[in-house]
């Protein structure tokens, strides 16, 4: 009588309690977040109030991997196509992300869902495409002025002669496109609040110029026949130029007289931190004059990674040009490529004029040299720079040498004098240590 209840009673309790139809919206869309889709329309299952909870989900995400959403030969659409159309048909509420991942270029649905999407409040948006066909991205695009992040792969874009600008935007990817309409700068510099810039496998014919006041971070993986960057608030950098088509040798032949490249191309980086120039970038820079200081000095260039062909004495002229003008430089990874060349005594006397300029690496503390293949021309060139490093950098801490065993090698430069008595030279195979000296 008006006893506490027994414990076995508020254990049977318990068990029929329902925590998962009670939980918060939020945390039901954190939920969906880490499931595929076809997995978070399963979820209606659960209970009544799961119903329909999926269908306000503000992300949406759809990857072509499974057999199931794999293209169907029988048929003209993909079954990937109708789970799109189908989820975005009773969805309600902003979609703030949309992730498309297949093979298939899907034309005509695309146009459908950006439609939709330009209505809804789109923030993200990322359409990959995989097979050799691109994708015509619609006009509708471009009307979607809430964006903030686009990434584009595998597609064909077209431009608006009308188009303004995104807003918004604060990070653009594209990858394996192509651009018509605008050009690349243009489209770059349309965008005020740009800060992220990716730009990997295409082409440009003409001058790749990018006006970007904001941008942070800037990759450019591509063919281009000349590059000029207006991106002064930049601190991260990385740009190989596709050795394929060297078209940007006619380029600069015919612009001769007209400045100088590597000027023009990295002159404008006053606030760069980290440098990563490959593939053939190094030769486009050293192609016109090469000054003997850039008008720029970086101030904030701490870390250079550079390729190099050590048969051509203009490339090694425009890295040292780059090494010059970082006066703050403290880590240098630098590797070497080249061909055999009839006077390879004078290459090696170039690098060996440079070490009698006293301190040319006031601040540098970690070099890691590489190669690309083994040649006698390589192995002396790589020889000659570390005699140049230790000669000039004072507060050297590591001289790491990848993959190399020559113990004459290493024996000469044991021997060789040091401006810094902390410095340590080290052989380093696949990148674990394997000799200090």
């Amino acid at each position: 009588m008006g006893g506490p209840e027994p414990q076995m009673s508020r254990v049977s309790h318990n068990l029929h309690c329902d925590y998962i139809s009670d939980l918060p919206d939020d945390l039901k869309h954190k939920i969906f977040s880490k499931l595929p889709i076809k997995d978070v329309v399963r979820t209606s299952i659960l209970s009544s109030k799961w119903k329909d909870s999926w269908t306000s989900i503000p992300s949406l995400e759809f990857e072509e991997k499974s057999t199931s959403l794999a293209f169907d030969e029988s048929s003209t659409e993909s079954r990937l196509v109708k789970l799109v159309d189908n989820v975005l048909m009773v969805h309600y509420g902003p979609i703030l992300k949309f992730k498309l991942v297949c093979k298939n270029p899907c034309n005509e649905a695309i146009g459908r869902w950006m439609h939709i999407l330009s209505k809804n409040g789109i923030g993200y948006l990322e359409l990959r495409y995989g097979g050799d066909e691109g994708c015509k991205i619609p006009s509708r695009l471009f009307s979607c002025d809430a964006l903030k992040h686009v990434h584009l792969s595998g597609c064909i874009i077209n431009v608006p002669q009308t188009f303004q600008g995104f807003k918004l935007l604060h990070a653009l990817s594209l990858d394996r496109f192509y651009l018509t309409g605008f050009s690349i700068g243009n489209l770059a510099s349309c965008c005020p609040l740009l800060e992220d810039l990716t730009l990997s496998r295409f082409v440009q014919q003409g001058c790749l110029h990018i006006l970007a006041p904001n941008l942070i971070r800037l990759s450019i993986c591509g063919e281009f026949h000349d590059l000029c960057l207006e991106t002064p608030k930049l601190t991260l950098g990385s740009i190989y130029l596709n050795p394929r088509n060297r078209d940007y040798i006619k380029y600069s032949a015919a612009k001769a007289g007209k400045g100088s490249n590597i000027t023009r191309a990295l002159g404008y980086l006053h606030n760069v931190q980290k440098l990563n120039v490959g593939g053939n970038f190094i030769e486009y820079l050293a192609m016109g004059p090469i000054p003997e200081n850039l008008p720029t000095i970086f101030n904030h260039l701490t870390e250079i990674f550079v390729l190099i062909c050590c048969s051509d004495q203009k490339e090694i002229g425009a890295a040292l040009c780059l090494f010059k003008s970082a006066l703050n430089l403290k880590i240098l990874r630098i590797e070497f490529w080249g061909y055999e060349v009839k006077d390879q005594l004078q290459v090696q006397t170039f690098w060996k004029l440079e070490a009698t300029e006293g301190c040319l690496f006031k601040c540098l503390k970690t070099v890691d040299i590489l190669h690309v293949h083994y040649s006698a021309l390589i192995a002396e060139s790589m020889l000659e720079f570390a005699k140049l490093v230790l000669s000039t950098s004072p507060v050297l801490e590591k001289l790491n040498i990848f993959d190399f065993v020559d113990a004459s090698f290493f024996a000469e430069l044991e021997d060789f004098p040091k401006l810094s008595k902390k410095s340590e030279i080290a052989s380093v195979m696949n990148d674990i240590c394997s000799l200090k000296l």
